[in-house]
């Protein structure tokens, strides 16, 4: 759902998704065309496009998605810092008995992780899904849906 930020706007939101779980119904809703349009910020897209190319990522707790991410063209590499810095990612793996992956991919919920609210914590954070207040777990957490 694509929604505003003002409550009226947020509201019409949380209304239409309950509808869509009621009719078990799963699509994309633009309930904020003044600014969300179907084309996009055409003028960020062509600087996007211009800037960087599609490329395999890695990601934290998953591992490897093809074309997932982005990477800087060779026009543009005196402003990549892996590059100019000479930098290597750092692999970082999953704590043990961490689902943070399986969460992340809707394969588990965060109860079904052995650490969570147990060790794991938003002030003790044990995986990356509880670290930030945006993170899966965490959110979880503070709201116990």
């Amino acid at each position: 759902m694509i929604a505003g930020f003002d409550a009226l706007n947020i509201m019409e939101a949380i209304y239409r998704l309950t509808l869509l779980i009621q009719q078990k119904e799963w699509r994309v809703e633009n309930l904020y065309p003044r600014v969300a349009t179907a084309q996009g910020n055409v003028k960020a897209w062509s600087f996007m496009q211009e800037v960087f190319e599609v490329n395999d990522s890695t990601w934290r707790s998953i591992g490897l998605i093809t074309e997932s991410g982005l990477k800087i063209r060779k026009a543009f590499q005196d402003f990549d810092a892996q590059r100019r810095f000479k930098l290597t990612p750092t692999i970082i793996p999953e704590p043990a008995g961490c689902l943070c992956g399986s969460i992340l991919m809707g394969k588990n919920n965060p109860k079904d992780c052995p650490h969570f609210g147990q060790g794991c914590t938003p002030s003790c954070p044990i995986g990356p899904c509880m670290v930030s207040s945006e993170g899966t777990c965490a959110a979880y957490f503070k709201y116990q849906v």
